[in-house]
């Protein structure tokens, strides 16, 4: 038996369908059942736990042989205090594999992990990784991600409308673009064969680095809008945008931080580009996918 938690999530829903498709039991764990019927449908077992209450959660992992361990990756707008909240999940999750005796965990965390400063929101996994990494007897392995081709999809609305994307990115920057499904699906493959001792870090780095410039490249492509451009924006500018959009002032200091921390290289993948750390999914695929169509919608 296998528990994903953060089970409706984009990379914890693709890592149960993976595990599901390929025969294994598995248990799904999220705050609402209703929003993992789905999954149920497939033949998973389902479970109710908030993700910060750490009985509920040991007792959806008691008996499994792996969990893939999940901190919402995504921010919350208005959070007052995002890293906080970050600290109680990780917490609750370090609780429940400590308590549960799970052998074996997944975690999600993320490119540039490595630094306890300076990167945003990626200084809460960093803890996350530190924390569950202390429990004795668990293997444990992280997926450091790269930065998600899902996050293009906000930028459907003003691609269309204003014929630009904006983001405070350098434009010819590498960035190892990879989807959140195939994040999902090597989560997945490595819990099924367990392949590691200890603690170990596996990075995921996409098919190739793209920038910026050859994303807005890709996308006029796609969706024939010969005129759309990439505009990079200042880091004042963009935390000002973000705070005239009622992010809290938290959370716009920690989104600033990441460009600042791509932008200088103090967030970069240290591994390798191997058939290991490359995912499949192209950026062209993805752009045709999912992209285009939400541009389409925004019609």
């Amino acid at each position: 038996m296998f528990v994903v938690t953060g089970a409706s999530g984009r990379t914890g829903r693709a890592a149960a369908v993976h595990l599901l498709a390929n025969g294994h039991p598995v248990r799904a764990v999220g705050r609402s059942a209703q929003r993992l019927t789905d999954l149920a449908e497939r033949g998973a077992e389902v479970r109710e736990a908030d993700q910060t209450d750490a009985a509920a959660l040991t007792e959806a992992l008691r008996g499994a042989s792996g969990v893939y361990a999940v901190i919402q990756p995504n921010y919350i707008p208005d959070h007052p205090d995002f890293g906080g909240f970050q600290d109680q999940v990780a917490a609750a999750l370090t609780e429940a594999v400590a308590a549960s005796g799970v052998p074996r965990v997944v975690g999600l965390s993320s490119w540039g992990a490595q630094h306890p400063e300076g990167t945003g929101p990626v200084k809460g996994l960093h803890r996350f990784e530190q924390r569950l990494s202390a429990v004795p007897g668990v293997d444990t392995l992280w997926l450091r991600a790269g930065y998600f081709m899902e996050n293009l999809l906000d930028h459907a609305d003003t691609a269309r409308t204003r014929h630009r994307i904006s983001a405070p990115f350098d434009p010819d920057l590498p960035l190892p673009f990879v989807t959140t499904r195939d994040i999902g699906i090597r989560a997945a493959e490595e819990l099924a064969t367990g392949n590691w001792r200890g603690t170990e870090i596996l990075e995921l780095q996409g098919e190739r680095d793209v920038s910026m410039r050859e994303v807005v490249a890709v996308i006029a492509k796609a969706t024939s809008a010969d005129d759309l451009v990439y505009e990079q924006t200042s880091t004042a500018a963009f935390h000002a945008e973000l705070r005239r959009n009622g992010v809290s002032a938290d959370v716009a200091d920690m989104m600033a931080e990441v460009g600042e921390a791509l932008n200088t290289r103090h967030t970069r993948m240290q591994q390798p580009r191997t058939a290991r750390t490359a995912t499949s999914t192209t950026i062209e695929q993805f752009v045709e996918e999912e992209f285009a169509p939400r541009y389409r919608e925004s019609a």
